[in-house]
């Protein structure tokens, strides 16, 4: 039920590779677009100029990361209308938070020089250091109610990435593809963790690790896919290009057929970040202005979140009850932290 923190991994994934993999696809151009009611609340931040929402549990804790001042930034806790800032490391001024458990353990990750990041878990007001694979940085995405974390980190100086598995106290290299760019994003409760690998001919395939095992689960067409969360039921949504080059949202279920979700209307590409138990599925997509808008799909509906007074917005993850976590821009165009709620 995690989401990625923001573009620049989707800029790694939308930039990759051409050869149909594996797999049977169900595509759908077009989401049905149903009359559903948004309710939306602008969280602010903790007292910077942006915020960005980037996870929620279902006792209805969002994380994210907020600037506090023009060089510093912190990972928090919202809850009821209050933030907690999490602590950044001594020394460090860049704390940054990707996801959340059910109980309020958050991971991400912290800048401990330039251009270095380390992966991070906070439990409270206690800040833990997670160190890397052996290469200088290393950031992870989700944590479970185990206390699983998972994440990429360099493996060596020369930039190769590989995803890893955190849990106690430990830090483990999962299987590739053959390539030297993978990523875990998001991991269920049972431990089944997806993500993307790299072939050795520079694929970017969507991925999915059990019981130590990566299997590549296709795509819709186009040759290249990632997956960006997972259910405690085994169902998987991401994004994957299509024959004519766009990126589509798309539904994995444990039956193994992936369903392209569509788009937003007059829109032309979209992707998925987060999927709960009920099925409700978030993610972001192009609009027919051409901003991102945030999304929301369910049974063949996909809901537009609109906006917070500006003209992007996106969903990262959404909680059993249905509340989602993002951001947005608002009417000043800056950052804020969102939850919305959509009842039908």
């Amino acid at each position: 039920m995690s989401r990625l923190t923001c573009l620049a991994l989707a800029v790694v994934a939308l930039a990759a590779c051409e050869q149909s993999g594996p797999g049977s696809a169900v595509t759908a151009p077009d989401a049905a677009i149903g009359i559903n009611t948004v309710t939306k609340k602008d969280l602010g931040t903790l007292g910077g100029t942006n915020a960005y929402g980037t996870g929620v549990n279902d006792s209805g804790q969002v994380t994210g990361h907020s600037d506090v001042t023009p060089s510093g930034h912190k990972a928090f806790i919202w809850k009821a209308g209050h933030f907690t800032a999490l602590p950044n490391l001594p020394g460090t001024t860049i704390g940054v938070a990707n996801g959340i458990n059910s109980r309020g353990s958050v991971v991400g990750y912290i800048t401990v020089s330039q251009a270095v990041n380390h992966a991070t878990l906070w439990q409270g007001q206690t800040v833990r250091d997670l160190g890397t694979l052996g290469g200088p940085t290393s950031i992870a995405y989700a944590i479970n109610t185990s206390g699983q974390v998972v994440g990429m980190s360099e493996l060596n100086p020369y930039g190769q990435r590989e995803a890893f598995l955190w849990q106690n106290g430990h830090m483990t290299k999962l299987p590739s593809l053959g390539g030297d760019d993978n990523f875990a994003f998001s991991i269920n409760t049972g431990g089944v963790i997806v993500g993307q690998s790299e072939t050795a001919l520079d694929r970017q395939r969507a991925v999915r690790w059990q019981n130590g095992v990566i299997t590549d689960l296709g795509d819709l067409g186009g040759g290249m896919a990632f997956a960006t969360g997972i259910n405690d039921l085994g169902d998987i949504v991401g994004g994957s290009r299509l024959p004519n080059n766009q990126i589509h949202a798309f539904r994995l279920l444990h039956n193994g057929v992936m369903q392209d979700l569509g788009v937003l209307p007059g829109g032309v590409s979209s992707q998925a970040t987060g999927i709960n138990n009920q099925g409700q599925i978030v993610g972001f997509g192009t609009t027919a202005s051409g901003p991102n808008h945030g999304f929301s799909w369910k049974n063949g509906v996909m809901t537009d979140l609109g906006t917070i007074g500006g003209t992007f917005s996106q969903a990262n993850a959404v909680n059993n009850n249905g509340r989602i976590a993002g951001f947005g821009h608002t009417a000043q165009i800056v950052n804020h932290a969102v939850v919305w709620i959509v009842t039908p």
